[in-house]
């Protein structure tokens, strides 16, 4: 007889190759009548005994897959909304806000569209943390944290990713990790100023002054010849600069 799935030839109730029904039979579950080579129940739904099982799909990414999927669902959800820019306006998806400790817009606006990248998913989630944290939202804060800190970790970061990812893991309560993630700033880039605050920041809430004292010297060290380059994440945290030289002035007692 040959298979009605396979088309191979093959006896008794099943085929060999691929399990198929050869004969009518009956629905385990409701009872309902079965045409020969039927794999579901058409009243029920239920799996023929012995049809074989779905195949499983081998993607070594699913995984990355549903990450990415529970992201679109939840941003879609909570309706993260567009970046505020230094002006007040709409800023492009993806565009970091300037400080670093931006503000998002907060408590309604339409939400911001659901496409872009995964770096740029990263950084609107950073976005909001940060406007968070200003506004004491801690609820949204921990809400959005390990999203955040999971999609930065999955892609390859440049020296502004990884200092938005260690702004995350020190405000997470990981300072150790922040610490960290500033070392691979500074290896790559000595005298970077957001590599050196973050560092400090870090070192701090760790309870080591001494590391701290000493990220901050060398930030303002760095800072009159730094200050004026034109690297793409000194634009875009241009107001918070300032506000690191302060606080570096005021640690080391200056």
């Amino acid at each position: 007889m040959k298979c009605p799935a396979c088309g191979k030839e093959s006896q008794g109730r099943f085929c060999s190759h691929c399990g198929t029904p050869l004969q009518a039979g009956n629905c385990a579950e409701c009872g309902a009548q079965l045409g020969r080579g039927a794999r579901f129940c058409t009243q029920c739904g239920t799996p023929a005994r012995g049809a074989p099982p779905a195949p499983r799909n081998r993607n070594e990414n699913l995984g990355w897959y549903v990450a990415a999927g529970v992201l679109v669902v939840l941003i879609l959800a909570v309706g993260i909304p567009l970046v505020v820019g230094r002006d007040g306006t709409p800023a492009p998806v993806g565009t970091p806000l300037s400080g670093g400790m931006g503000t998002a817009a907060a408590g309604g606006g339409a939400p911001g569209p659901l496409t872009g990248t995964p770096r740029e998913q990263a950084d609107r989630l950073f976005n909001r943390i940060m406007g968070a944290r200003e506004a004491g939202d801690t609820a949204q804060v921990n809400l959005f944290m390990p999203m955040a800190l999971q999609a930065y970790r999955a892609i390859e970061l440049d020296l502004d990713g990884l200092y938005h990812l260690s702004m995350l893991e020190t405000t997470s309560g990981d300072a150790q990790a922040g610490l960290a993630t500033a070392g691979r700033i500074l290896a790559a880039y000595p005298t970077h100023l957001l590599g050196h605050a973050t560092a400090a920041e870090a070192a701090t809430r760790l309870g080591d002054q001494a590391t701290a004292r000493q990220h901050w010297q060398s930030f303002l060290d760095a800072y009159p010849a730094e200050r004026n380059k034109t690297l793409q994440e000194y634009v875009d945290h241009a107001r918070i600069l300032p506000e690191y030289e302060a606080e570096a002035r005021r640690a080391i007692g200056d």
